[in-house]
């Protein structure tokens, strides 16, 4: 595979950082969104909205520009995706993150979503509107967490210690 130039790795490292920034932020921003306590149906619709465009917006497109960079850094660079422990750990928080965000807790948030939109005020004590609440908040508090530490990680470099030689 042919390697990419200087002025190539400076914009590819640009947009992947820029990117994980949209990642984290709407992560973050979703989870903060989390825990406000609306006074009615209406508010706790229009907040449950707001994290599914903070999702649509921010976290999908930043994840899959993440993962589609970082594959790049993979295929077309020495960085490799075995090279380095440290790397090898951050593929797989991602990809757990990223899967666990898509099929299990984005479900949980468009169902929170389905029930405000139909019921409103009796939402609010609403049982599986609750429950779902509190895990879609616990697994952003998680994700922004592991996502947090996947920054550290690149900033740090941590695991020197080679893996696999690719």
């Amino acid at each position: 595979m042919k390697k990419i130039s200087p002025k190539g790795m400076k914009i590819l490292k640009t947009v992947h950082l820029l990117s994980s920034m949209m990642w984290v932020v709407g992560v973050i921003s979703m989870g903060v969104a989390g825990v406000i306590s609306p006074e009615s149906g209406d508010e706790l619709h229009m907040m449950l909205s707001v994290n599914r465009h903070i999702d649509d917006i921010l976290v999908i497109p930043g994840a899959i520009i993440t993962l589609i960079t970082g594959l790049i850094y993979g295929v077309c660079t020495n960085w490799g995706f075995l090279k380095h422990t440290w790397i090898t750990v951050k593929w797989i928080a991602a990809m757990a993150v990223t899967i666990a965000g898509t099929f299990y807790f984005n479900v949980k948030m468009e169902r929170c979503v389905e029930i405000t939109a139909l019921s409103r005020d009796t939402a609010l004590t609403n049982p599986e509107l609750l429950g779902n609440m509190q895990i879609t908040l616990t697994g952003t508090c998680f994700q922004a967490a592991v996502l947090v530490a996947l920054v550290v990680i690149s900033v740090f470099k941590p695991w020197k210690k080679k893996v696999i030689c690719l």
